[in-house]
């Protein structure tokens, strides 16, 4: 089987005792993960009977209680509901909130958008944001269309790895596939590949490349800027390259005069020496690339870091070529596609006048739309296997806007945050439960294939998937033609599919764009493997061919760009994006999984004592946790164990264009408690 639990997509070995899930192992033969297992997957066995397991639909009764119901109750109130709240206020009434297993689910991903579009909202609420969003935004703006690159680490001749131990974690949005670190080790062994880490932390993994490069938390974007710096400055780019395929060269070198190596580099906090180093090794190699893991675009420039990650791959002629940075198309090509949604040209969201990317609204633009009165306000909201006050910063916030909400429905499969304050809670299956096909991905490894996810147990009688909730939701709701913040065009494909079986829908893919039988993919390991990408499918969406280096959004970004001052007060920098593992939700993690907050021993402070971690925002306890692989300047609060942690975070620090929140580089302290 293939794993859903993270990006991974593992290939994974199931053994059922008397119909239920014993164990899970890895599979040796699987061409993507080769035998590797993560904790996740094993703890998540636990998460099918798990205390805090949601199997039937409840709702709140008139004292405030959750209590049992049926699922003809659910629909039968829920459908006029929520159509009358459409009725009086309009469109953009209702809301969906995207978490990330629907990212990883091919039919709940096109169920959930279909539904958003055919209702007629622009607030389709997401975490593609948190991630994804600002490379897909760049890549638009370079390349003519949201553009997922990925990084060919396997075949480059010299790899940079921007964060932690991705062994570990995993290897960041959008890149799926654990043999990437095979991959890069046996290239380091047959051709002498050259690898470089930076992050605040070196990771075991490190040890077993040429350099670590210890730069301070959330300052990944003025590495990459001061890497673009010296390749610029050094005039060692690639002339043909540049001459032939871009537009902008002269307007890059002027734009780039204020940020010089030596200025980066002491923002970042190492040497500007190693800075121009790395840069002529990557220009000078036949192919190389830099692999943004997690974390990278999580600072306060996130679309600036996004940018100067394609721009340097452009100029060194790296981008859309084997070794660099290549567009996976997966089994649909979803480029025409891509053109056709462009966040140029879609809607916006009422505040803050985010533009949509893929038909998604950032989810921390969440809060404003229900708390910002006046036409076009946020009354419903359906969260999708997610839950905000777990996801986005700015917690507090966020719980007093669902609290604003006429209707809050949570479709999942625990009790979360979220869930205290539903109206309803409709359960739905756990990954094992469920069939699912990659229709919408196939991005794992420069390899084109379609993986099968089959379902290993039987769901409890009154769950339901995903895709099957919302579809009966349409239907109750009936919004009708209206087509609100969307063209009629795209509202009529979406009305069909929002309402439509998927199953003919899925196997028509699969004969039609890859020529498949869905038969093919029964047998493990459940994956159809179609050879390498078809390089002649990468194009630059724009007319000309030619990429962008300059957008002038990113000119005016650059204009208004300055380092966040240091604060003697609070000489720490705080980290909160670091995984500390996969599991998407509480249900999944390992017990003994919370690290604390982990700091160097240079800071005085015991392991194991109990510590305050305070920002200009917010103040929590944690347990300290002494980790000499730190910079010593480091505080390292790993994501999603504490729901406080999010109180530390500025909560109106996202980015203006993607929304995209900063998690990292605010200046801390520890104090004892």
């Amino acid at each position: 089987m293939v794993c859903r639990l993270c990006e991974g997509r593992c290939g994974l070995v199931a053994v059922i005792e008397h119909g239920r899930l014993a164990r899970v192992q890895g599979d040796p033969d699987d061409p993507v993960s080769r035998g590797y297992v993560c904790d996740t997957a094993r703890a998540s066995l636990g998460a099918l009977t798990h205390a805090q397991r949601i199997t039937a639909p409840l709702r709140r009764d008139a004292s405030g209680q959750l209590v049992a119901a049926t699922w003809d109750q659910a629909f039968a109130e829920l459908g006029p509901q929520l159509a009358k709240l459409r009725r009086r206020h309009g469109g953009r009434a209702l809301g969906l909130y995207l978490g990330d297993p629907v990212q990883l689910s091919s039919r709940a991903l096109a169920r959930s958008l279909a539904v958003g579009v055919a209702a007629g909202t622009p607030n389709i609420f997401s975490t593609l944001c948190s991630g994804a969003g600002p490379r897909l935004q760049v890549s638009e703006w370079m390349l003519g269309q949201a553009t997922p690159l990925l990084s060919d680490v396997g075949r480059a001749h010299y790899v940079a790895l921007l964060g932690d131990d991705p062994t570990r974690t995993n290897w960041g949005p959008m890149q799926a596939g654990m043999a990437h670190a095979d991959e890069l080790l046996h290239s380091r062994r047959t051709k002498g590949t050259m690898a470089v880490v930076a992050s605040p932390r070196r990771s075991e993994f490190a040890d077993r490349l040429d350099q670590h490069l210890a730069i301070r938390p959330g300052t990944e974007g003025w590495l990459l800027l001061g890497l673009l710096s010296a390749v610029v400055g050094g005039d060692w780019i690639d002339h043909q390259h540049v001459r032939d395929y871009t537009l902008g060269y002269d307007d890059l070198v002027a734009a780039l005069a204020p940020f010089s190596v030596e200025r980066c580099a002491d923002i970042c906090g190492v040497d500007p020496a190693a800075l121009s180093g790395i840069a002529l090794k990557m220009s000078r190699a036949a192919m190389a690339t830099i692999h943004a893991g997690p974390g990278t675009f999580t600072n306060a420039m996130p679309t600036l870091s996004a940018w100067a990650w394609l721009a340097l791959h452009t100029v060194t002629a790296n981008t859309l070529r084997p070794g660099g940075i290549y567009a996976g198309t997966g089994l649909v090509d979803l480029q025409p596609a891509l053109q056709a949604v462009r966040s140029a040209d879609a809607p916006e969201t009422r505040v803050g006048h985010h533009r949509l990317l893929l038909l998604q609204a950032p989810g921390t633009a969440l809060a404003d739309e229900c708390l910002t009165p006046g036409p076009g306000q946020l009354h419903a909201l359906i969260c999708v296997q997610g839950d905000p006050l777990l996801d986005l910063p700015a917690s507090g916030r966020t719980r007093d806007a669902l609290k604003q909400l006429d209707l809050l429905v949570c479709l999942t499969d625990w009790r979360g945050p979220a869930t205290e304050q539903a109206d309803w809670v409709l359960p739905v299956t756990q990954p094992w439960e469920q069939r699912d096909v990659q229709v919408l991905e196939g991005m794992l490894l420069p390899v084109s294939q379609v993986a099968l996810s089959p379902a290993v147990v039987t769901a409890p009688e009154q769950v339901r998937t995903v895709d099957a909730i919302l579809r009966e939701l349409y239907r109750a709701v009936h919004p009708g033609l209206l087509c609100g913040v969307f063209g009629l065009h795209l509202s009529l494909g979406a009305r069909w599919l929002a309402g439509a079986d998927l199953d003919p829908w899925e196997t028509r893919m699969l004969d039609w764009m890859g020529g498949i039988d869905s038969d093919d993919l029964a047998p493990a390991p459940h994956r159809v493997l179609r050879g390498q990408t078809d390089r002649a499918r990468w194009a630059v969406g724009h007319a000309d061919g030619r990429i962008r280096l300059l957008p002038p959004q990113v000119a005016d970004l650059l204009a208004k760009l300055s380092p966040a001052p240091a604060d003697p007060q609070r000489p720490l920098w705080l980290r909160t994006s670091a995984r500390g593992q996969r599991a998407p939700d509480p249900l999944h993690r390992t017990p003994d999984a919370d690290p604390g907050v982990r700091v160097h021993p240079d800071v005085g402070i015991q392991d194991g004592a109990q510590v305050a971690v305070e920002t200009r925002y917010g103040r929590i306890t944690a347990t300290a946790r002494l980790d000499p692989r730190l910079r010593p300047d480091t505080v390292d609060l790993p994501m999603g164990f504490s729901t406080d942690a999010m109180a530390l975070l500025a909560p109106d620090g996202q980015d203006p264009i993607t929304g995209t929140p900063c998690l990292d580089g605010l200046a801390c302290r520890l104090l004892p408690v």
